[in-house]
C-alpha cells in the first residue's frame, strides 16, 4: 500500500499551474488545476524519486515493532541502501534483521532483498482505485524525528472488507532517502485488534548527489 500512499500524497502536495498570461492590461491570469493523471498516463514513480537525489551508498535505517494479539512485540531493524542508479531506475537494497538476533554477536538472520524501481510508471501501477471500503486523508504534522520536531507531510488510508480493516499512516520528508520517517498499521477483525505496528527512522547516512 505504502507506494500507492505516496502517490496520493504527491498529487496533493502538487502546486497549481498558472494559466498562459493575457493581454498587457488584462486581469491577471487566475489559478488552474493541474490536470489529474488518468489510467494510461505515465507518470513519476514516487520510490523512484525519494531516491534519486541521492548518491550511490546511502543508506536509512528504521526501527518496527509489532504487537500481536496476546501481547507478543516483534522487533526488527531495516536498512535501505541505494545500490545503483541511474536516468531510468535505480536500485535499493533492504536488509532486515530481527532485533533479539542482532543482540547475539554472530546469530543474527538476515533477509536481503533487492528491488528496482523504473523512474517512469503507468498511473495505474501505483494508484488503488476508488472503492466503497477505502478512504484517503492527508496533511501536515510536526512529529519527533531522531530528537528534533519537524514538520512532516503525512498520508493516511483505510481498507475494508469481509476479512477485517487495515488502516495504515505514513509520515515523509523530503530530504529523507525514501522519504519514509515513521509509519503505523493497525490490523482489526471486527471491533478486535488483531495487530499494530510502529516504524520510526533510527539512522540515515545520506551522500547528497555530487553536482556536474
Amino acid at each position: 500500500m505504502r507506494f500507492a500512499l505516496v502517490f496520493v500524497l504527491s498529487l496533493a502536495l502538487a502546486g497549481p499551474a498558472l494559466a498562459q498570461q493575457g493581454a498587457p492590461g488584462s486581469e491577471p491570469p487566475k489559478p488552474e488545476s493541474a490536470p489529474k493523471p488518468k489510467p494510461g498516463d505515465v507518470v513519476t514513480n514516487p520510490a523512484y524519486a525519494h531516491w534519486a537525489h541521492f548518491a550511490v551508498g546511502t543508506t536509512v535505517t528504521h526501527k518496527e515493532a509489532v504487537t500481536l494479539a496476546d501481547g507478543t512485540i516483534v522487533e526488527s531493524l531495516s536498512t535501505a541502501k541505494l545500490v545503483s542508479k541511474n536516468k531510468h531506475k535505480l536500485a535499493v537494497e533492504t536488509t532486515v534483521v530481527a532485533v533479539d538476533a542482532a543482540k547475539r554477536s554472530g546469530a543474527a538472520d538476515e533477509v536481503r532483498t533487492v528491488t528496482t524501481y523504473p523512474a517512469k510508471v503507468k498511473f495505474e501501477d501505483i494508484h488503488t482505485a476508488d472503492s466503497g471500503g477505502y478512504s484517503v486523508t492527508t496533511g501536515k504534522e510536526v512529529i519527533d524525528v531522531k530528537g528534533k520536531m519537524v514538520e512532516a507531510e503525512w498520508v493516511e488510508a483505510s481498507t475494508t472488507n469481509s476479512d477485517g480493516s487495515v488502516t495504515e499512516k505514513d509520515w515523509y520528508l523530503i530530504d529523507i532517502p525514501g522519504g519514509l520517517v515513521k509509519q503505523t498499521v493497525i490490523r482489526k477483525k471486527g471491533s478486535q485488534v488483531t495487530s499494530q505496528s510502529t516504524l520510526q527512522l533510527v539512522d540515515v547516512k545520506a551522500k547528497p548527489e555530487a553536482k556536474k
